[in-house]
């Protein structure tokens, strides 16, 4: 029985190893990610974005909250009153003599009873209504607050994972140099040892390779981090594998796209999150400028109460005697005087204003310097481009010639070497200026608040 127990606890033992393995394996499986991925994951998984989402429930129940003063307030009370001393009223001296010269008499009863029925709705409240308005006004300005922090993570996003895409085509280039200089290496070392090559050859050769090994290690440690900094603003956890499935290359057409941004300027003033939040903040002001000026104005609210009283002076409830009043009207109020406190709070208003519409002008200005700027660097890294693909398709030829030239005995290791690093620095020139290309119109993209 003991040695089945230990047989069915082995099994039990093994099927857990079996299933925590599977686990995590799943949990270190490679994550496969090209742009729209990476962008997705990170609107999903940033904090900013749910926070806004209840921020704007918050601001709608407060909406809901103004309307709801529209409507009837309607209280009801009840109160009972033991009157210790009870009320007196005084009586003339002519009464006070027909009482037998008592000067006044108690009034009511000990114990009283009542309940009340109220009821109140404002009928004309200018401030109130204006209230209502600002509230969805606050509304709008969180729904463009969450807009505006989903372009920024976009931008942020776009810069990390070009950055993995540039790092990884660096890493790409430094690979292809360096294997050609370990083929370099091959090739001149059996031709040292057959006698053809000299030492000096053969030492050029080893110099080349041990002077790319550093920059070859230092480009595959610049692809961990930038996947590690990418992976941080994915909110992924650092030991989770991660595969960009894009290349610098299949960017290239989107170098085309420059002609489509150029003309896009009116888009800054229409789009720009930063633009339409002063607007709305300048929107907000106005409301709370007509709320002030209207507390100068009558407010108008109807009324009504219904009251069932009794009084007693003993606790026979069955004997009471109970009676009902109710009453309804209208009530005005018209502000006269409040200490000039009104037009100060205006004064302050106005004030606020004015300073949010010349932040909102020098916003304008610093978002259209921004847009020109991004044009201008997407124009230079076109141009950069243009140069350094044609300055690829040289070095490529000058190495196959050198190649062929050093093969054949008519060339020599320093020609070779120099052609191969020309070559090396066309290419890594070329991915950096395609870098500064895609860079440059995230930027743009920014401030022409595309998402």
């Amino acid at each position: 029985m003991n040695r089945r127990t230990k047989k069915i606890g082995l099994f039990m033992l093994g099927l857990s190893m079996l299933c925590f393995s599977g686990v995590r394996a799943q949990e270190q499986g490679v994550l496969n990610l090209d742009l729209q991925t990476a962008l997705k994951i990170a609107n999903d998984n940033n904090p900013t974005m749910k926070i806004a989402d209840l921020e704007i429930q918050r601001v709608d129940y407060a909406k809901k909250e103004s309307i709801g003063s529209l409507l009837p307030n309607v209280s009801a009370t009840g109160q009972y009153t033991n009157s210790i001393m009870k009320s007196v009223m005084f009586m003339p001296a002519s009464f006070s003599a027909m009482m037998g010269g008592q000067s006044y008499m108690e009034i009511g009863y000990k114990n009283s009873y009542t309940g009340t029925i109220s009821a109140s709705m404002p009928l004309v409240n200018f401030a109130l209504w204006e209230s209502i308005k600002a509230k969805q006004n606050n509304i709008d300005l969180i729904i463009e607050q969450a807009r505006s922090s989903k372009i920024d993570m976009a931008k942020q996003v776009k810069d990390a994972y070009y950055n993995v895409l540039l790092a990884e085509a660096s890493l790409d280039v430094l690979t292809k140099s360096i294997n050609n200089a370990k083929e370099t290496l091959k090739t001149t070392k059996a031709a040292y040892e057959q006698g053809v090559a000299s030492e000096y050859d053969y030492l050029s050769a080893q110099v080349q390779v041990n002077n790319l090994n550093p920059t070859f290690l230092a480009a595959k440690n610049g692809v961990d981090l930038a996947a590690l900094q990418l992976k941080m603003l994915l909110s992924l956890p650092s030991t989770q594998a991660v595969k960009v499935t894009e290349t610098l290359s299949d960017y290239e057409d989107n170098v085309t796209l420059l002609n489509e941004l150029e003309n896009r300027q009116a888009e800054v003033l229409m789009n720009n999150s930063t633009m339409r939040q002063l607007d709305l903040n300048i929107k907000n002001l106005q409301h709370t400028l007509r709320m002030t000026k209207y507390q100068h104005l009558p407010s108008l609210a109807a009324f009504g109460q219904y009251v069932y009283t009794t009084q007693a002076e003993d606790f026979k409830f069955q004997d009471y005697n109970w009676v009902n009043s109710a009453a309804i009207g209208l009530s005005l109020n018209i502000p006269i005087f409040s200490g000039n406190t009104i037009i100060n709070q205006t004064k302050q208003v106005k004030i606020a204003l004015k300073e949010l519409e010349l932040q909102k002008q020098y916003a304008s200005d610093g978002q259209n310097l921004q847009y020109t700027a991004a044009i201008d660097n997407m124009r230079t890294a076109n141009e950069q481009l243009i140069v350094n693909r044609e300055a690829i398709a040289q070095a490529e030829r000058g190495y196959e010639i050198a190649k062929v030239r050093y093969s054949t005995g008519t060339g020599t290791i320093l020609e070779l070497n120099n052609s191969e690093l020309a070559l090396t620095q066309s290419r890594l020139n070329y991915q950096q200026s395609l870098y500064n290309y895609l860079s440059a119109q995230a930027a743009l993209e920014q401030v022409l608040g595309r998402e």
